[in-house]
């Protein structure tokens, strides 16, 4: 009789515990994520950033430099995210009525040339990483790319070939006087 209540409590209880690991390492990765964000914005707000500096070089040096010096430095991402995935995008709109916040944008390809808002303008820096869930299956979503009991795809976008839910990072502000 023991053995049948620790089969029907332990499955619910096993799975909770894993839902609150699941929950904790998303809000681990997205407070990382926005603290890189706004350490590197800093270098457009400062005007710190080398002229002709392209996408992939502004991941290297300022969100990922594990990735090309080997060390984490303080205020960027750890080797826990893989920086290839990393999507940027660094906008000058005309007004904050015009500015876009959401993570639905195409990222620029990395080799592309990043137009750097100049002193006044409005910035918007946008860092979006997809990020899959280990325990899909209590959600309804599919687990591991295999198949789930249920496929819901709320919060959910197309991502190479695959759903995955985006976590971002954003910093907006008025680039300072040079």
């Amino acid at each position: 009789m023991t053995a049948v209540e620790f089969a029907m409590i332990s499955v619910p209880f096993i799975g909770l515990i894993g839902a609150i690991f699941e929950t904790g390492t998303v809000y681990f990765r997205t407070a990382q994520l926005q603290m890189a964000t706004e350490m590197a914005s800093r270098a457009v707000l400062t005007h710190s950033t080398a002229a002709n500096l392209t996408y992939q070089q502004f991941v290297d040096q300022y969100l990922c430099t594990w990735q090309a010096s080997g060390v984490v430095k303080p205020g960027t991402l750890s080797t826990m995210f893989d920086c290839s995935q990393l999507m940027v995008d660094i906008s000058s709109p005309t007004s904050w009525a015009t500015a876009s916040t959401g993570n639905t944008f195409t990222a620029a390809p990395r080799s592309t040339t990043i137009t750097m808002p100049t002193a006044g303008q409005i910035a918007i820096v946008r860092v979006v990483y997809p990020t899959s869930v280990i325990m899909g299956f209590l959600g309804g979503s599919t687990l591991a790319g295999g198949g789930g009991f249920s496929q819901i795809r709320n919060g959910q976008t197309q991502y190479n070939g695959a759903w995955s839910y985006m976590i971002m990072g954003i910093a907006a502000f008025r680039v300072e006087p040079g």
